[in-house]
């Protein structure tokens, strides 16, 4: 039986590690939004592990709290990504003809913007369906729209190759129906670069929704997330590094380490991949 490979493990430790931390430790530490005057710009020390910022609020609490959001984002990004990438992916790849080229053409017109210019122009136009809908939710559905880009992209090339397999003639002429073969036969089979690639869209989106914080489109203030924590660091940087410094650094740890588990899931389900 093939061990799991070393980033893959890496990966699971950092992205669970930093998910329990902000998961739990938040149940513990000060009130993000609790605003103390009296503590303005504190180093690190025993009553403040990481410090406070301008307005003397905890930062280890902070950058836990924002931990939940960002991560959540990033995690909520990739489950709606596949929702809409596998279903697009799998006809225009099962189906073919005027199918196929219409998913294409769609893939083709969505991944000429660049994701966060096409994320600031939704955000920005706020259109009806995003109206009243939660911070979290709505960035993750704005970052979604790009995000399915790659899924159904992988996805259609997998169904292309496969669908003419000895599998699918067996299960034609059994009887089966095309969403039985689709869902039954060749979506397991092409599960690897779906995965993977659900992997990195998280990571791009943890990355992306810091850059929308970062320029106020994001999840609005006072709720904390990474990237408004960076943005908020620029006025006070040259009184306290603690304040760019540690979102920062939790930002690469989390990116990194979901990167690190698309290159793991990648090796383990890559057939021709033989490790020791």
């Amino acid at each position: 039986m093939r061990r799991w490979p070393a980033a893959l493990k890496r990966g699971l430790l950092l992205v669970l590690g930093l998910g329990a931390l902000a998961a739990f430790v938040p149940l513990w530490v000060d009130d993000p939004l609790s605003i103390d005057l009296t503590a303005t710009l504190q180093d690190p020390s025993a009553a403040h592990w990481l410090g406070t910022d301008a307005l003397g609020r905890d930062l280890t609490s902070r950058v836990l709290h924002g931990g939940r959001i960002s991560l959540g984002i990033g995690l909520l990004t990739s489950l709606l990504s596949l929702a809409i990438g596998v279903p697009l992916g799998a006809l225009a790849g099962f189906r073919g003809g005027w199918t196929d080229s219409a998913v294409s053409r769609l893939i083709e017109t969505v991944a000429c913007i660049p994701s966060l210019l096409l994320a600031i122009a939704l955000l920005a136009m706020s259109p009806a369906f995003l109206r009243g809908v939660p911070d979290v939710v709505r960035v993750a559905l704005v970052l979604a729209f790009a995000g399915w880009i790659p899924v159904a992209r992988y996805l259609r090339g997998e169904f292309l190759r496969l669908k003419s397999a000895t599998m699918v003639e067996a299960a034609r002429a059994s009887g089966a129906s095309d969403l039985r073969i689709m869902v039954r036969h060749l979506l397991p089979a092409a599960l690897a670069p779906v995965l993977v690639t659900a992997s990195f869209a998280a990571a791009s989106a943890i990355l992306v929704e810091a850059a929308l914080s970062f320029l106020g489109l994001g999840v609005q203030p006072p709720q904390p997330t990474w990237g408004g924590l960076l943005s908020d660091a620029r006025e006070h940087i040259d009184q306290g590094w603690w304040l760019a410094v540690v979102p920062g650094l939790a930002l690469y740890v989390a990116v990194l380490g979901f990167n690190l588990i698309g290159e793991g899931v990648r090796d383990l389900l890559d057939p021709r991949a033989h490790r020791a």
